[in-house]
C-alpha cells in the first residue's frame, strides 16, 4: 500500500492513496506537493467543507487544466450530499474555471452509498459511512473495499482429493465464496469513528487531533486514546496511522515519531503522522 499525506490541523489536511489513484481530502497545497502525481487522481473524496480539507481543490483542478501533463483525464470528486460548504466550493470552481479541457464531476454521497473502482477478479470500491465533526454539517468517512473469494468454511481441512472432485462435478464455484475485505479506512475530521464502520480493516486512518484528554475543550474531534481504542474494537489488521494531530504539539515532533511503532496487547502498528510534514508509506 503506498500512501503520501499531509495533516495540520486547522491548515490543510489530504491522503494521496496511490494503488487506486484517490485523494482523500483536498487541503491546501495538495497539488503543489503531489507534482505530477496530480493528473494520476482519478476520484477525490471529501469527508466535509471545512477549508483546511477542500481548500487545494482549486489549485487541484486548476493545475490538471494548465500545467504540463494528461489534461484529458476526468476527475470525479464525491463529496457528503447536502455539504453546504462544498456547494459553495463547487458553484466557484464552475465560475471560474468555464474552460475545462477535461469532464469534472461532482457526485453527492449518502452513507451506504458504493463507487466502483476496479473490475475483474479482485474487484474493488468505495464505502461511504458517517461520521460526526461538527452539529450543523454532514460528514462522512471511507472504506476501499476489495471482493475477494476463500475457500467455504465446512471444506476447511478436507481432503484434496474431495475437493477436486467436486469442482470437477460442480465447478469451481462450488468450493469457494466471495467476501468484502476492507483495505483502507478513512474517518477524515470526526470523534471516535464507531468500531462497526471500519470492522476487521487492513488500514485505519482516524483523527488525533489531541494526544492528552485534558487539551480538549469541544467535542468535535478525537485523542490519541480513542483512535487506538477504535483501532482495537474494530479489530484492524495491519496499521492505525493516527493523523490530523494539532499543532500545539510541535515541541513534542520527536516524542510522536518515537512513539510510533507496535505495542503489548495490539495486533497492529500505531503510526503517529507529525503534524506539518510529508509522510510516505510505501
Amino acid at each position: 500500500m503506498r500512501l503520501l499525506m499531509y495533516s495540520k490541523a486547522l491548515y490543510s489536511t489530504w491522503i494521496y492513496y496511490s494503488a487506486d489513484r484517490i485523494l482523500f481530502d483536498a487541503g491546501e497545497g495538495a497539488s503543489s506537493i503531489l507534482g505530477n502525481k496530480a493528473f494520476a487522481v482519478r476520484h477525490v473524496f471529501l469527508s466535509h467543507g471545512h477549508a483546511d480539507h477542500i481548500g487545494g481543490l482549486i489549485g487541484l483542478v486548476n493545475i490538471r487544466n494548465n500545467a504540463m501533463g494528461d489534461r484529458e483525464k476526468e476527475l470525479t470528486v464525491h463529496y457528503p450530499k447536502g455539504n453546504y460548504l462544498v456547494t459553495e466550493m463547487m458553484n466557484f470552481i464552475a465560475r471560474t474555471n468555464r474552460r475545462l479541457s477535461y469532464s469534472l464531476e461532482w457526485v453527492p454521497l449518502q452513507p451506504g452509498d458504493r463507487i466502483g473502482l476496479l473490475a475483474g477478479q479482485l474487484p474493488r470500491y468505495v464505502e461511504a459511512f458517517p461520521t460526526v465533526h461538527v452539529h450543523n454539517e454532514v460528514s462522512l468517512g471511507y472504506n476501499v473495499v476489495e471482493v475477494r473469494h476463500r475457500l467455504k468454511p465446512e471444506l476447511a481441512g478436507a481432503p484434496q482429493e474431495e475437493i477436486v472432485a467436486r469442482v470437477k462435478a460442480e465447478g469451481k464455484e462450488s468450493i469457494s465464496e466471495y467476501y468484502d475485505q476492507k483495505l483502507f479506512s478513512y474517518g477524515g475530521d470526526s470523534v471516535a469513528i464507531k468500531p462497526a464502520y471500519v470492522a476487521d480493516t487492513e488500514v485505519l486512518c482516524h483523527d488525533t487531533t489531541f494526544l492528552d484528554e485534558e487539551d480538549r475543550k469541544e467535542y468535535k474531534h478525537a485523542t490519541l486514546s480513542e483512535a487506538i481504542a477504535c483501532a482495537r474494537e474494530a479489530r484492524v489488521k495491519k496499521e492505525l496511522f493516527c493523523f490530523h494531530i494539532s499543532s500545539r504539539y510541535n515541541a513534542r515532533l520527536r516524542e510522536i515519531e518515537a512513539a510510533s511503532g507496535r505495542y503489548d496487547g495490539l495486533d497492529f502498528k500505531v503510526t503517529l503522522v507529525p503534524p506539518g510534514r510529508i509522510y510516505s508509506v510505501d
